[in-house]
């Protein structure tokens, strides 16, 4: 990949902020990409980057009519800084998190509880995504697409077999998968467990393994593809890759569980500008700037949307697709 950094980089637009300022998870090499191309773009540019092993020791929030900003660490968002949030959690130093006296410690809670509510929401006019969005609803985002006109597999959340059994005798295959982010990352007894929910492929020779009751549960129609279509969206562009996941067995239910023995092909793809006029639509709805777009283009061709996910992972598809993405997310954080 080193050779393709000697390209034409074109002109980079009039630099406004002299900060950008980053948060996102410390081991994301797409972040690390992202900043090579600032520091190579715009060498007089200072990064702050808020990874989410960086302990926040100093909030501060100002609001005003002519100007609003929120203060992290002493750098100050958005007024001298761009901001990009890629994704990871903020860390709070121990002078906010523990106390030795009970009351003391229950009544800085209530204090500081609102100030980290306005943190999640706030929405910086310089910058790329916001921190709230990585807890986007997927029930609510499918609600939206009905309302847009959108198609989507049918879906059920239920937490009892018997429902289960009604919804797969209907479909006849089917699949489940979780509710919210599939990723899941927490500390229990001073370590950090990690662990990841996959999509699962549901049948009438698998179904009666389920115990009657469990965990609140999505199960969507199982729909057959011509090929999946993973999709990047940045402030109203697409960068798309057609992915021929269907003939495979390991990546037929879902192309994240690659096969690296025999990986599936990928183009670059083009979706209709119709497509993609419902998809902005949602965005703005969401008020969001970035994510990747999980389609199934069907063999009838129809369009299904699976899900958006605003931190999802864009390197794949750049490389593959020679889109470049991590320029293009740099250059746009220099110019806001």
């Amino acid at each position: 990949m080193a050779s393709n950094y000697f390209m034409d980089f074109g002109n980079v637009c009039k630099m406004k902020a002299e900060n950008i300022t980053i948060q996102s998870d410390a081991f994301d090499t797409s972040t690390d990409d992202v900043m090579s191309w600032i520091n190579f773009l715009a060498p007089n540019k200072k990064i702050k980057a808020l990874m989410d092993d960086t302990y926040i020791q100093f909030i501060e929030v100002f609001l005003s009519n002519e100007d609003s900003f929120l203060n992290l660490n002493g750098y100050k968002i958005p007024n001298d800084s761009s901001y990009w949030y890629r994704r990871g959690q903020y860390k709070l130093s121990n002078s906010y998190t523990t106390d030795s006296d009970f009351l003391r410690r229950g009544i800085a809670k209530e204090y500081i509880d609102p100030i980290f509510s306005f943190v999640e929401f706030f929405d910086p006019k310089n910058g790329i995504n916001k921190f709230s969005d990585n807890r986007i609803e997927k029930l609510n985002i499918l609600q939206d697409c009905i309302e847009l006109g959108l198609q989507i597999p049918e879906t059920l959340i239920t937490s009892k077999i018997e429902r289960v059994k009604e919804f797969l005798m209907k479909h006849e295959r089917i699949i489940c998968k979780p509710v919210r982010n599939p990723f899941s990352r927490f500390k229990y007894k001073n370590k950090e467990i990690k662990f990841s929910a996959p999509t699962l492929l549901i049948t009438s020779e698998n179904i009666d393994s389920f115990p009657k009751i469990f965990l609140h549960s999505m199960f969507q129609e199982y729909i057959d593809k011509k090929v999946e279509l993973r999709s990047f969206y940045l402030k109203g562009r697409f960068f798309t890759m057609a992915i021929f996941s269907q003939n495979n067995p390991r990546t037929m239910v879902d192309f994240r569980n690659y096969d690296h023995a025999k990986p599936n092909r990928v183009v670059p793809y083009t979706l209709p500008s119709s497509l993609q006029e419902q998809l902005k639509t949602l965005m703005n709805k969401n008020r969001l700037d970035s994510g990747s777009f999980d389609i199934i283009l069907t063999p009838e061709s129809e369009y299904i949307f699976l899900e958006v996910n605003p931190i999802g992972q864009f390197q794949w598809l750049s490389r593959n697709c020679n889109y470049f993405l991590e320029k293009e997310i740099a250059e746009l954080l220099i110019k806001l």
